[in-house]
């Protein structure tokens, strides 16, 4: 038998929170207890120099509206489909992707998340337990290349552009194609609610019971404002673009999992947007309930009956980069 090692100290710079067993219940919001590391308990989540890339598109509004839940109106009929590559945060480096829908309800308007993937577990579980960001373990890759010559020591360029998303063995988006400009007027539309401080963001956390006899719907509210300046810190001299032409290739499905591509397909492809930015997540607020209650016979027919699992043990096929 070869060597065998195991190193059982967890790298702890003086920032890590204790163990939850050892602090007042009260401070664990999310994650079990047995894992310290991954207990997402410090608000605000900061974000710094991360890399977001937006498709923006126009779809029909009788599908937007599909994937807008009570009590939200729809807002606007173009969409946000980004990826972001995630370096420095308090969660660690991830990639995620997500869709953005302009809605509101009463007095609040914002950008509304039907979808969104991310790459790592810790940010998918930040999300969901106390925002009800949709979220959802996928396989992501976003990718900037060319357009000079490698030299051997400095980076090769960020001329062209390549994304890809795979979820259970299917591809549900890939894109490619070569920026062209450098300021979000090269583009016809934008959503409306770009660079306004009066749109938040808003989502939907639903929380069952575990006998399934209660269900309680939130909608999540996220100020643009965190102590009197924007959460979202775009940096200017980041931005690159890409007319509906530069795309070169587009392609987005749906799966036995995920219906992004079925609900709300491309109506009419606007272009890319690219930018570097800094962002603050701090706490959110919940401006909507609704609790659903089932009875004992409601719950054996309308929630323990349903079909074997049919889809389980996909492999993984990914496309290479650039294809």
């Amino acid at each position: 038998m070869g060597q065998f090692l195991h190193e059982a100290s967890i790298p702890n710079d003086g920032t890590l929170v204790k163990y939850p067993l050892e602090r007042d219940p009260k401070t664990i919001i999310c994650q079990g207890v047995a894992d310290p590391v991954f207990d997402i308990d410090i608000l605000p989540l900061t974000y710094s120099n991360s890399r977001w890339f937006a498709f923006i598109y126009q779809a029909d509004e009788k599908d937007l509206k599909k994937v807008l839940p009570e009590p939200l109106q729809l807002e606007d009929d173009v969409v946000e489909f980004w990826y972001v590559d995630h370096n420095h945060t308090m969660l660690g480096p991830y990639l995620e992707m997500g869709v953005t829908v302009a809605a509101s309800y009463g007095g609040y308007k914002g950008g509304y998340y039907p979808y969104m993937y991310l790459s790592q577990d810790s940010a998918v579980f930040a999300g969901r337990e106390p925002f009800g960001f949709p979220k959802k373990i996928a396989y992501i890759s976003c990718l900037e290349h060319g357009g000079k010559k490698d030299n051997g020591w400095e980076p090769p360029g960020k001329e062209f552009f390549s994304f890809m998303l795979e979820r259970r063995g299917y591809l549900i988006h890939t894109a490619t194609g070569r920026y062209s400009g450098n300021k979000m007027s090269d583009l016809p539309r934008l959503p409306v609610f770009y660079g306004k401080t009066d749109w938040g963001r808003l989502n939907y956390r639903m929380v069952t019971s575990p006998d399934l006899t209660k269900t309680e719907y939130n909608l999540t509210y996220l100020d643009s404002l965190w102590q009197g300046v924007h959460r979202f810190q775009l940096k200017p001299d980041s931005i690159k673009t890409a007319t509906a032409k530069d795309i070169r290739t587009w392609y987005l499905a749906s799966t036995p999992f995920d219906n992004v591509g079925a609900l709300i397909p491309v109506k009419e492809l606007i272009g890319l947007v690219s930018f570097s930015f800094d962002l603050i997540i701090p706490p959110a607020s919940i401006i909507w309930k609704k609790e659903v209650t089932r009875s004992a016979d409601e719950v054996a027919k309308f929630c323990t009956m349903g079909e074997p699992y049919r889809y389980s043990m996909r492999h993984r096929f990914p496309k290479p980069y650039g294809v």
